[in-house]
């Protein structure tokens, strides 16, 4: 018998389980259980799988829970009074959810589709198939940039659609239509401070041109999301991150002052006209820009509009480089991006200049003959008959090129380039804007500049600027010497309304002392208020006035081309206001544009509103436009020193007859008055034909000995 079998009372055979057998069966039993363990988890994962699926089907039949970008809010940009110049407007996408349609079509379609043509006009076929070509979409983006009002009118009629097939017993319901928000950039001015503004693209991500690019970062913020789930018992939940908005830019135009300098450049565009037109108007003692302005101007909200500079047949025809190469055009900002020779609005510097490094003094007197020989060049002045002799602040009053080539020599080229430096010129200011232009070669430096170089730089010729440049540079010499970086924005602001950062007026440097600067304001001072001087046309009643002419030839010298300005500012005594006003090449033929009275005007006519507005009263010593401590002026040219003082320092009259002028006969030349700065003759000044950074041609011939000399 063997040992697994043994005999039972009855004499039956038992069956017991050797540890062999034991063994077995509880590895059957481990093998069993890990199976059911396995089932047990594929099960799990199904039913999780399910339960996700089961999630996102309701997610996509609820979907404004279903997750989706909330946008932000780009920042306002204001001028410093508070208005707006640019804002974000509420807007929204219209969405159609055509699977919430098919579910029971007949219930459905018809009165959705009703009621949005009904609502918003559209072509009914249109919408159906817009619904029936994508059944199973639960996002179909129909139409974009809905106002507020659209989007009420819809929901209203909804409802009331809704209501009335409901009271009437129908199951018919409007259905599968929401509203997304996004935003859209919006300027309430038009185009007004376009240069300044700038503008969006990209639903308001990226900024071109002015504050919108230059202050980009600022104004962008970060998108939300909202989040939707189902919870532990099946509800709807949903989780909202915030957008976050973007910081609002307080800039420091006056959208008064701008539209008070974009009236009088439109005036002038509308009369004689010039291809460019342009004003900066800024506070001297800061850097801060109150107005910018030229005739480019576009519409803010329609950007690339090319109507307001081409036909619509020349815009038809054009290329799309052709297109790009225009809307730069258009969105080119004069004031900082193009660069000329400005002529005499230079001659204030020149004589700053001389005085702080004492090779002249202000009672010192020069005499005129109407121009100087340098390098092989007759270089003339604006009196081509010669203003015989002047003091210092009569050379800046009546504009004299040969003064200002006589006091630069002096100084010399080393000293005058050093000054030059320190006045800005061929250097960035920094201004917080886009695109300012790289004059730095445009400029002479001591291996390149000569006698010739010298002498033209002297009254702002044979080299470039910017009118940034220029303005900032003559702020520093009527302010007291302080040069500071201009700049458009004051504030930034978070979207609560707290200052996030504000910006301070940035001191670059000192040019020049209180003395040379109080000198400087009273030479200009007599440029506006003396009979004798060159900006008499600047004049504003009841105000003391500084200012200083500008009439520059332009290249090629032989096209007799112009560009006028004039640059003043108020008070003379106190300064608060500077403004500089430029036109390129007035639509007149050759030396009839050369008449700096046009620029004067436009200047008189601006500062006559901007300085009531600025709280800026007359000065009531000051009666027709006359200083009552003004000594007369005798006829002819005086020796009356009036330099070096305080504005209305009284002084001792000394007149000097002089011999009158003669032409090259010998003949007697009468005295003449000049009013304004214009050119007087067919040839011009007599300037090489070139600037800084370019090659100078055959030289000029000289009148004087009929003889040609090869220019430096």
């Amino acid at each position: 018998m063997s040992d697994s079998m043994k005999m039972s009372r009855n004499g039956k055979k038992k069956k017991i389980f050797t540890k062999d057998m034991q063994g077995k069966l509880a590895f059957a039993v481990l093998v069993i259980t890990l199976a059911l363990f396995a089932l047990v988890i594929v099960l799990y994962n199904q039913i999780k799988e399910k339960n996700e699926e089961y999630t996102r089907i309701v997610l996509k039949q609820h979907s404004s829970y279903d997750s989706r970008t909330l946008a932000y809010r780009r920042g306002d940009i204001v001028d410093r009074n508070g208005t707006y110049l640019a804002t974000s407007e509420r807007v929204y996408n219209l969405i159609l959810d055509p699977n919430q349609i098919s579910k029971d079509s007949e219930k459905y379609l018809e009165p959705t589709v009703s009621a949005l043509c009904e609502v918003f006009g559209y072509d009914r076929q249109e919408v159906l198939n817009a619904f029936n070509s994508n059944p199973d979409s639960y996002y179909v983006k129909y139409a974009t940039q809905l106002s507020v009002e659209d989007k009420e009118a819809f929901e209203t009629r909804k409802s009331e659609m809704n209501k009335q097939y409901s009271d009437e017993g129908k199951k018919l319901r409007v259905k599968g239509v929401w509203f997304e928000e996004e935003y859209r950039r919006f300027y309430p001015y038009g185009s007004l401070a376009c240069n300044v503004v700038g503008f969006s693209f990209d639903k308001g991500k990226q900024g071109s041109g002015g504050i919108e690019q230059y202050y980009n970062d600022d104004l962008i913020g970060t998108d939300g999301r909202e989040y939707g789930y189902l919870d532990n018992e099946s509800n709807m939940e949903r989780v909202i991150k915030p957008a976050e908005n973007g910081n609002t830019i307080v800039s420091t135009i006056d959208a008064n002052i701008q539209k008070i300098a974009e009236k009088y450049i439109d005036e002038w565009m509308n009369g004689i006209g010039s291809q460019t037109a342009a004003v900066l108007i800024m506070n001297p003692n800061n850097g801060e820009i109150l107005a910018m302005a030229s005739n480019r101007k576009f519409d803010l909200n329609d950007p690339r509009n090319l109507n307001v500079m081409y036909s619509q047949e020349e815009i038809n025809s054009m290329t799309e480089a052709e297109k790009a190469d225009a809307w730069n055009k258009m969105w080119r900002n004069f004031c900082i991006s193009d660069s000329f020779e400005p002529g005499s609005p230079a001659k204030p510097l020149t004589v700053a200049s001389c005085l702080e490094e004492g090779v002249i003094s202000p009672q010192e007197t020069f005499v005129c003959d109407g121009g100087q020989d340098v390098g092989g060049y007759r270089i003339k002045c604006v009196s081509i008959y010669g203003h015989g002799i002047l003091n210092v602040e009569q050379s800046l009053m009546k504009s004299c090129n040969d003064v200002m080539m006589q006091i630069a020599s002096r100084l010399g080229i080393q000293k005058f380039i050093k000054y030059q430096k320190l006045f800005g010129m061929g250097q960035k200011t920094g201004i917080d804007l886009p695109g300012e232009a790289d004059a730095s070669a445009l400029v002479f430096n001591e291996n390149t500049m000569g006698p010739t170089d010298l002498a033209c730089n002297s009254f702002g010729q044979t080299y470039n600027c910017t009118m940034i440049q220029m303005a900032a540079a003559l702020s520093s010499v009527i302010n007291g010497g302080s040069y500071y970086e201009p700049h458009v924005v004051k504030q930034i602001l978070n979207d609560q309304g707290a200052v996030v950062k504000k910006v301070e007026p940035k001191l670059v440097r000192e040019t020049v002392s209180q003395s040379t600067s109080d000198f400087i304001c009273h030479a200009m001072f007599e440029t506006v208020d003396n009979e004798e001087g060159t900006g008499k046309a600047g004049r504003v009643a009841g105000y003391k006035i500084g200012g200083k002419t500008g009439t520059a030839e332009k290249l090629p010298r032989s096209a007799k081309n112009y560009l006028v300005s004039f640059a003043g500012f108020a008070p003379a005594d106190d300064p608060q206001l500077l403004a500089y006003v430029v036109l390129d090449t007035p639509n007149l033929p050759g030396k009839e544009q050369a008449h700096s009275t046009f620029a004067t005007e436009i200047f008189q006519k601006i500062m006559a509103e901007v300085l009531p507005y600025m709280n800026i009263f007359p000065d009531t010593d000051v009666t027709g436009g006359e200083d009552e401590s003004l000594t007369d002026q005798s006829e002819g040219i005086s020796n009356q020193n009036q330099g070096g003082l305080d504005p209305g320092e009284e002084t001792t009259e000394t007149t000097e007859s002089t011999e009158a002028a003669t032409d090259e006969s010998g003949e007697t030349v009468p005295q003449q008055e000049y009013d304004e700065e214009e050119i007087l003759y067919d040839d011009g000044l007599g300037l090489p034909d070139s600037v800084a950074g370019e090659t100078a041609p055959e030289a000029q011939s000289l009148q004087d000995n009929e003889s040609q000399t090869e220019a430096p």
